[in-house]
Parts: C-alpha cells; sequence; structure tokens
C-alpha cells in the first residue's frame, strides 16, 4: 500500500527562496528507493507555510529510508532555515483518476 509523508513547517519570508532552492537542488541528487513523486506546497494563504507532500511505493520503502539516514531529507531543508517541521503519515485508501 502506497504512503504519503507529509513534512510541513513556517519558514521566514527572507530564507523562502534559500528553503525553495535547497528543495530544488534535490533533483540532482539519486532518489532513495521506494519514492514515487515528491511536490513542494506553499499555502496560499500564508506563505510562510510550506508543505513537502512524498508518495512512497509502500511503508516498507519509507521506512528503509529513514532507517537509512539520520535526516530525512524533506526535515533537513525545513532546519536549514531554523524551522521546526511536523512530519505526519497517511496510508493511501484510494486514488482518483
Amino acid at each position: 500500500m502506497e504512503v504519503i509523508t507529509i513534512v510541513e513547517g513556517k519558514v521566514p519570508i527572507s530564507k523562502a527562496g534559500e528553503f525553495e532552492a535547497a528543495y530544488e537542488s534535490l533533483k540532482q541528487e539519486p532518489f532513495p528507493p521506494g519514492l514515487l513523486r515528491s511536490s513542494l506546497l506553499r499555502n496560499s494563504d500564508n506563505p510562510e507555510i510550506y508543505r513537502i507532500e512524498t508518495a512512497w511505493e509502500s511503508r516498507e520503502a519509507l521506512d528503509k529510508m529513514r532507517s537509512s539516514t539520520q535526516t530525512p531529507k524533506a526535515i533537513e531543508l525545513f532546519q536549514k532555515v531554523k524551522a521546526s517541521p511536523r512530519v505526519e503519515i497517511y496510508d493511501i485508501v484510494h486514488n482518483l483518476p
């Protein structure tokens, strides 16, 4: 069963460009096995709130990535700009279309 991680935090406007560039630079690194897709989202009503949503092929793939590194990349990106993110994990029950 696919799972999604949601890592969300408040990034000061003064650090937004740095944060977005750091996320974009992840394209240059190898992706961990099982990562299906990842999106960087910014809240339309509060532009200091960012969210990274990442889909994984299974909970096992997510757990393997988490055990292979001290700090997952999404969390590390927030920490670089002195933000304290919260992390949630969801099982994907259904997809549309």
